[in-house]
């Protein structure tokens, strides 16, 4: 077989594993997708659009070098309990750090923060930068909480670029503010 050797490190928190993306994720994540649990990330959608997004999360270690863990409690291996970690686009001037807990039977146990307060301090060195965006919408309090955990500050001029006409997050369709907290290298205490 011809490819890329590429090497995705498996971390580990006091309950987590967080490693690289395996066929049995999919179905946590396509299931996830559907659900109205999305609405923060461009959700729902059907099982092909979350079967090709599934894919792309893979793609992106190739492509950058990093990406998006997927987590499983030490208590339960084999299931998958979300996805964290750090989303690059194509287009993207700058990394974003993100976080999905897939079932909302799994929020509220400290799952997001426990995650990237490992993944954070790794992704620094990996990257080559010394900050990293999180894009949060509107009415998504339980991500701002845990931005604010992760000691991320929120950015209200990049903000305001990139939801007026023209920037990243623009559509006129769509009115949601997205909003953008800024993570600095070092400051996670």
């Amino acid at each position: 077989m011809n490819g890329t050797s590429l090497h995705i490190p498996t971390l580990e928190t006091e309950r987590l594993i967080l490693r690289a993306q395996r066929m049995e994720d999919a179905a946590y994540y396509i299931d996830y997708k559907a659900t109205e649990r999305t609405e923060f990330n461009g959700g729902p959608i059907n099982r092909d659009k979350a079967a090709f997004a599934f894919n792309a999360i893979a793609g992106q270690w190739i492509l950058r070098g990093y990406g998006l863990f997927m987590a499983t409690t030490k208590i339960d291996p084999d299931t998958t309990i979300g996805g964290f970690g750090i989303f690059h686009h194509m287009f993207q001037d700058e990394p974003e750090f993100g976080w999905t807990i897939y079932d909302g039977a799994n929020e509220g146990k400290g799952y997001a923060t426990e995650a990237m307060r490992t993944i954070i301090p790794w992704a620094w060195d990996v990257m080559g930068v010394d900050t990293a965006q999180s894009h949060i919408d509107d009415g998504n309090d339980a991500s701002v909480k845990v931005a604010r955990f992760l000691s991320a500050q929120f950015d209200a001029k990049q903000t305001k670029i990139a939801n007026a006409q023209g920037g990243e997050f623009y559509d006129e369709e769509d009115s949601t503010i997205v909003n953008i907290w800024r993570h600095r290298k070092g400051a996670l205490t």
